[in-house]
């Protein structure tokens, strides 16, 4: 949960950054103001499914792992009828 925390405030703060630097463009470079608010959204959008995604395959044990489950466990043994 505090990961998940983690990554909504990296994508707040990568938002914030494009806001800086849309308030810095001038009035009148429309187009230019646009693609920066859209690469805002764009951008904090990808930074938070790659995130999650990573965040994911960091917490799936490695097949060496599972393989020591695996051997712990007992046979099972299944009576026919």
């Amino acid at each position: 949960m505090l990961l998940k925390a983690g990554l909504f405030l990296l994508c707040l703060l990568w938002a914030l950054l494009c806001l800086r630097f849309y308030t810095l463009i001038s009035r009148d470079n429309v187009w230019q103001r646009r693609f920066i608010a859209l690469g805002a959204g764009l951008g904090a959008g990808l930074i938070y499914i790659l995130g999650s995604m990573i965040l994911t395959l960091l917490r799936t044990p490695s097949p060496a792992e599972m393989e020591r489950e695996v051997q712990q466990v007992e046979d099972v043994r299944v009576q026919g009828r």
